[in-house]
């Protein structure tokens, strides 16, 4: 009687310390490796160019302006069922319908998206994207698609002067990876 006691007491034990232990949800565990997924991959296209060079041609969608396709083929490679946009900016509506959209240069995490220009509503204002891979001391490390025609690794840069930083425009807003 004493031995089923202390198993049981042992087993209830065991269970509350799972519970209590910061982080350790499941869709904690899950949002983290999505993220790192997604830094994988972006950063494992590195150097992936047009073919042939110049004609926008590329593994992540037609063959059109391709930053905002690459972004997309990310996430849904590791996982986040979004569309395969062209248009930036579609990116940024999407987000909103999902309650994940920021409109600030501040506060992305790895995995996010983030948008250059000075806002979603056309191409002219919504100009470029890329995904945050890194971010460290206030300042972000981004691979994007359709940079110099091809993917490339630009940072760490300082979000708030992306543009001065040799980005196309500044950052009007990003797009949370959960």
């Amino acid at each position: 009687m004493k031995l089923v006691r202390t198993l049981v007491i042992g087993a209830l034990s065991a269970a509350c310390v799972a519970v209590a232990t910061p982080g350790a949800t499941a869709s904690g565990q899950q949002a983290a490796s999505v993220r790192e997924e997604i830094a994988k991959l972006a950063n494992g296209e590195i150097g992936t160019g047009e073919q042939p060079p110049g004609s926008n041609c590329t593994p992540y969608g037609p063959c059109e302006s391709w930053c905002a396709h690459f972004a997309t083929w990310a996430w849904r490679k590791a996982g986040i069922d979004i569309p395969n946009y062209g248009f930036t900016g579609d990116i940024y509506t999407w987000g909103k319908q999902k309650n994940r959209a920021h409109g600030t240069d501040t506060g992305m995490h790895t995995g996010d998206i983030v948008l250059y220009g000075t806002g979603p509503s056309s191409v002219d204002t919504s100009v470029h994207t890329g995904i945050v891979v890194a971010v460290s001391g206030g300042k972000i490390t981004t691979v994007e698609g359709n940079s110099g025609d091809k993917v490339s690794k630009h940072g760490p840069f300082d979000p708030r002067h992306a543009e001065a930083a040799g980005r196309p425009a500044n950052i009007y807003g990003w797009v949370s990876a959960d």
